[in-house]
């Protein structure tokens, strides 16, 4: 019984082990590259896809913040408690900048105002895309409002008539008269806050009346905004 059992025992030891063939390993090698790369594409595709619509809600966002800003300072402008205020001081207004005037103790840079009337300044930076705001104050700077602003355009809507209803919209001229303004017209040409395109693309962006020309793989929107002023006496 011992010698049969040895015997048979060796017998299945010798039974010979099979492996991956040449072929195979191939076949094996092949499918993984496959895999790998198609994880590879998708995660390229998922980083360009939120890379994208990053870049498009940061338009969104300067933009919506930009219009809101202004429009705020718009419907404040000419506030006064005491007597009829100028909602402009066209005497340090230069073209598409608002130098815009209130009754109020600080300025946008939350300074201290003299005699109490803020006369705040908002112009585009082009050096660093930005729309600033500078006030009266001794120390007054400018700050930062809007970011990636690569346009800015102002028209004043005209009262020619005196029935409180702009006939016409026109850019600053150092001959208006503040008291005729009963609103204000203002485009802003924000861009991404990084290149969006594989390829620059040229493209003609109306601000109002003007156009304004790129060249970039940026991408960009127009934000345009009609102003009611409250403040009218």
């Amino acid at each position: 019984m011992k010698g049969g059992f040895v015997g048979k025992y060796t017998q299945y030891a010798r039974i010979p082990q099979s492996g991956l063939t040449l072929i195979e390993l191939l076949i094996a090698l092949v499918l993984g590259l496959i895999i790998v790369s198609a994880v590879i594409n998708v995660f390229a595709g998922s980083t360009r896809s939120a890379r994208f619509t990053g870049g498009l809600l940061s338009i969104q966002e300067n933009g919506r913040f930009g219009v809101q800003a202004l429009t705020r300072e718009l419907r404040r402008a000419g506030y006064s408690a005491d007597s009829e205020l100028a909602p402009f001081d066209f005497s340090l207004t230069a073209e598409d900048e608002l130098v815009l005037q209130e009754q109020k103790s600080t300025d946008c840079n939350g300074q201290p105002t003299p005699s109490g009337i803020a006369v705040n300044t908002y112009s585009l930076d082009v050096t660093t895309a930005q729309i600033v705001c500078r006030g009266n104050s001794a120390s007054a700077f400018d700050m930062p409002l809007v970011e990636e602003v690569y346009g800015f355009r102002i028209l004043y809507g005209v009262d020619l008539n005196d029935d409180r209803i702009p006939e016409q919209y026109v850019p600053f001229d150092s001959t208006l008269d503040p008291l005729k303004i009963e609103s204000v017209r203002f485009a802003m040409l924000v861009g991404s806050d990084r290149p969006l395109r594989k390829n620059e693309l040229e493209e003609i962006h109306m601000l109002l009346d003007v156009p304004v020309y790129s060249n970039t793989r940026f991408f960009y929107r127009v934000f345009t905004s009609t102003v009611v002023l409250r403040n009218r006496r």
